[in-house]
């Protein structure tokens, strides 16, 4: 009765997303159709396409945002390139909802949205297809970057409450195209960057073409830490064919990213109040000899047949291999003000292997005057872990909070390999309707069959854990549009979620729990003009709880986790003037933990508020010549689960200048970007032992300091 009293007292409310109706694409490059992404409308600004129009989700395409009951953001290349962010911890700045769950590492974190840890797998795709989130990409190899907040699961198949990412590869464009540029970034790291697409008619005629597009990167040099490296070398191939309505899209490519002498964790209990100001450059609270070596391959490709001008069918697979090399610094606080230093050889996951698919189809009925959008598809994957056959924690010493010393290398432990830890497979069977009723009414209805297995093994091969089940999920949504130009609309969904693992030390270790539901209420309403769009989404979710329980040593489901909030979001494109902006306000709360001290708390590394808003004006000067500022915001955020300390919340400030001009009929840019602009000192990310509550232990992650980057690009 009580998330039917919500629902209905947010039915006078409304919820959505920003839109916009009539979009113009960039003039950078023109840009391929993905049948299986969430996007939204596109504002230009003299060439600079900053989002994109909107194009599906889930199953679904050929959708206007408009017309789509959940609150979704993008970010494209061209803003990506604009801004120079590389990382998917950059971009989640601008996406107001998004936080990343540095577990292991800002560059290995979990991407969540409203307050609700992301999964390993589930939550995270690239072009529509299910990819290992927990490893480092290069935010070069992507067209765009999107983000359906909240529960997704009847779309896609089970997942965590926490949102839908999706990357989208570049395409091989309809022009020859050439794309390089070298940059620098403080205080040493170069960057050279080459993006070459070119395609070939066959016998002049447009619909039998083939192309292919090449893009690659190396950088190099010493990070904001002292003393430390990083070093990322990216490959990547595409190649895509069209013969009359087949197209054949496909993408290889290799990314190695290794990191060292970046501050590690800090780890603390709960009764330890989280220093301030800790100065992320300084040498100690990261070691030049200590990081981590990621490398992932991936094979995609998707297969688009046109059965007739309503009919279509899309096909896709992807292979992905992870590889991850964790020889992680670790700090502890102490009660006496200190920090103890350790070596961690880590014995988790070292590898990741992922074989993903799709099939879709999708078409239009008429019932009378009735139109049905029809999908009926299936998607799945098939994963599988490799952990470390050894570990070790290796002590180094203590220092002072504020004055950290350097440890020489020890004797590392010898890694001798992996062995097969578990099999995770799921397959969905996914039935949707679109059903507009007349130009007012319409409804989303989206349900699917879900086949879930695990399988855990032990060193020596034998099985340790595991279940095989199946559960059903759907999603239904009802949407008015008093004007075309807006809509309000109501989404109920109830989605089933993977069953986590039984730590050590219980008495079902190593255990996996049964699947549990998670539901969402989510109500708003969206309006979009000529250049401006906005909208308000206001929800409530929850999931069950698990935690060990103290009085048998257990690990069961004993209580729930709701997280109840507001989103704002705003785009306006005028002459000149560019603004992309939102606000999110959450209410994130554990309930009935079993312990009175932890019920009714809040999350803990979840803050309140957060927001971002983003600026950017081309001056009325000779020459292309555009300013652009951020602001972004994270409020205070629980530090402990009974929140007896928190860590404060922090707002930082970035400034850019570009110049755009022309050489020798090419298109060259200067680009200057400063991040964090008053060098503010904060923690980027904190979170418990685990999100299910089995422990009583705590890490925190500390943000990047001021950076000042410098690129020169050239267009040909």
């Amino acid at each position: 009765m009580k998330k039917i009293r919500i629902a209905l007292m947010l039915l006078a409310v409304g919820v959505g997303y920003m839109s916009a109706q009539n979009t113009e694409k960039a003039e950078t490059y023109d840009k391929e159709v993905n049948l299986q992404t969430v996007e939204v409308i596109a504002y230009r600004l003299k060439n600079i396409s900053y989002t994109d129009s909107i194009i599906g989700v889930g199953p679904w395409s050929n959708l206007r945002l408009l017309d789509v009951p959940y609150s979704i953001s993008t970010l494209t290349s061209d803003m990506m390139k604009n801004l120079q962010v590389n990382s998917l911890n950059e971009v989640s700045k601008y996406m107001p909802s998004m936080q990343i769950e540095a577990r292991g590492g800002l560059e290995v974190g979990r991407p969540q949205t409203r307050g609700f840890q992301g999964s390993v797998v589930e939550c995270s795709r690239l072009d529509g297809l299910n990819i290992v989130s927990t490893t480092a990409y290069p935010m070069e190899q992507f067209d765009r970057f999107e983000v359906l907040n909240g529960i997704a699961g009847s779309l896609y198949g089970p997942a965590s409450p926490a949102g839908s990412f999706n990357y989208s590869s570049k395409r091989v464009l309809d022009k020859p195209v050439g794309d390089v540029s070298i940059a620098y970034q403080t205080q040493g790291i170069g960057t050279y960057h080459a993006d070459l697409s070119h395609r070939y008619f066959i016998n002049d005629d447009k619909n039998k073409l083939y192309g292919f597009r090449i893009n690659g990167l190396y950088a190099d040099g010493e990070g904001f830490a002292d003393y430390s490296n990083l070093n990322r070398t990216f490959i990547g191939a595409a190649f895509d064919a069209k013969y009359d309505n087949l197209t054949i899209e496909t993408n290889l490519s290799r990314y190695n990213y290794k990191q060292y002498g970046y501050p590690g964790g800090f780890s603390y209990g709960t009764a330890i109040q989280i220093p301030k100001d800790i100065d992320p450059t300084k040498i100690g609270y990261g070691l030049e000899w200590a990081g981590m070596d990621l490398r992932t391959v991936t094979a995609n490709a998707n297969v688009k047949y046109a059965i007739n001008d309503q009919w279509k069918i899309v096909a896709g697979i992807l292979s992905q291999t992870v590889d991850r090399g964790m020889l992680n610094p670790g700090n502890t606080f102490t009660p006496d003000d200190s920090i103890s230093s350790a070596l961690n050889a880590s014995s988790g996951a070292g590898r990741f292997k992922i074989l993903s698919n799709r099939i879709v189809v999708n078409g239009l009925i008429y019932t009378g005057k009735v139109l049905h959008n029809v999908v009926v598809g299936t998607t799945g994957f098939v994963w599988d872990i490799y952990n470390a056959n050894a570990s070790k924690n290796i002590p180094l010493g203590k220092a002072g909070i504020y004055t950290p010393v350097t440890y020489p290398q020890p004797q590392l432990p010898p890694m001798d390999g992996h062995y097969h830890g578990s099999q995770n497979t799921q397959q969905s069977f996914n039935l949707g309707d679109d059903v507009t009723f007349n130009n007012h009414f319409s409804t989303m209805l989206s349900l699917s069959y879900n086949q879930i297995k695990n399988e855990s093994y032990s060193r020596t091969g034998d099985k340790i854990g595991g279940y095989d089940d199946n559960a059903f999920c759907y999603s239904a949504s009802l949407l008015y549009k008093p004007l075309d130009n807006m809509t309000v609309y109501g989404t109920y969904s109830d989605v089933v979620q993977q069953g986590s693992l039984a730590p050590k030390g219980t008495a079902n270790e190593d255990q996996l729990l049964d699947p549990y539901r998670c539901k969402q209420y989510e109500l708003g309403y969206k309006v979009a003009f000529p250049g401006i769009g906005t909208g308000i989404a206001l929800f409530d979710l929850s999931r069950p709880y698990p935690f060990v329980d103290p009085a048998d040593n257990t690990y069961k489901l004993q209580g729930t986790q709701e997280n109840t909030g507001v989103e704002i979001y705003g785009d306006v494109a005028h002459k000149r003037l560019h603004l992309i902006g939102g606000l999110t306000y959450l209410n994130p709360k554990l309930k009935d933990t079993g312990i009175e001290a932890t019920s009714n708390k809040d999350v803990v590394g979840v803050p309140k508020l957060q927001g971002n808003l983003f600026v950017e004006y081309q001056l009325p000067v000779q020459g292309n010549l555009s300013i652009n500022g951020n602001v972004h915001h994270a409020g205070a955020k629980a530090a402990n689960d009974i929140n007896t300390t928190e860590i404060d919340g922090c707002t930082t400030f970035d400034l850019g200048l570009r110049y755009t001009t022309s050489f020798l009929k090419t298109r060259v840019i200067w680009n200057l970007q400063t991040t964090n602009l008053t060098n503010q000192k904060y923690w980027a990310s904190i979170f418990p032992g685990s999100i299910n509550g089995n422990g009583n232990s705590y890490s925190a992650f500390l943000g990047s300091p001021r950076e000042i980057k410098v690129s020169v690009r050239v267009l040909f």
